[in-house]
């Protein structure tokens, strides 16, 4: 299966030792960003392990920029091992520099084109119909702060999965390309099966 941008960030990430992650962490909740974009707080990213992290650079910036932010912090900790890895492994998989495009189902991911709808939309009928396991995808979307506990207690108080899932994609709607990427990954990781019968990885 072919690594996704995020895949090659997370493994950059477990590749730290604990205080230099630490430091990660720590420098990054401190990082100046782009206008347009938020920091994610120290709070949110205390005790998250590297898959959580992975998760929230896509989250708050994106992939291009979560990418650009990602290395910048590395260099900045002194980790240029690491960050020029990282480099090279998201340049061999298209990635690299700041202009890199969102991931896309046919190279290995689920974000959208500009004229192809992303997986989670494409695929709406056929997730809400068939989805089995949600109160997974629930509690990471909780944790990434996409869903709010009231939102997470109305997408639970539905009787049936597939008003679950009706009820979740009501919430989606305001999330963009990050929120989606991030339920795709909880949908790939809980009904796996499922993602990969519809043609996603």
């Amino acid at each position: 299966m072919a690594k996704t941008l995020r895949d090659h960030i997370e493994y950059a990430l477990e590749s730290l030792e604990e205080a230099a992650y630490k430091k990660f962490r720590r420098s990054l909740s401190d990082a100046e960003v782009q206008a347009g974009y938020d920091k994610i707080p120290r709070g949110t990213l205390e005790r998250k392990d590297a898959i959580d992290v992975a998760d929230l650079i896509i989250s708050y910036y994106r992939l291009e920029y979560g990418l650009s932010l990602t290395l910048q912090v590395l260099e900045r900790i002194n980790q240029k091992d690491v960050a020029e890895h990282l480099r090279k492994a998201a340049g061999a998989d298209g990635f690299a520099g700041s202009t890199a495009p969102p991931l896309n189902p046919s190279t290995g991911g689920a974000g959208a084109t500009a004229s192809d709808k992303h997986f989670v939309d494409k695929h709406r009928e056929a997730i809400i119909s068939r989805c089995t396991l949600v109160e997974p995808i629930l509690d990471r979307l909780v944790s990434l702060e996409f869903l709010t506990e009231e939102q997470y207690d109305s997408v639970r108080a539905m009787t049936t999965t597939q008003n679950k899932m009706r009820e979740l994609y009501k919430f989606m709607h305001g999330w963009g390309e990050a929120g989606k990427e991030a339920f795709y990954r909880a949908l790939r990781e809980q009904n796996g099966p499922l993602v990969r019968d519809l043609g996603g990885q």
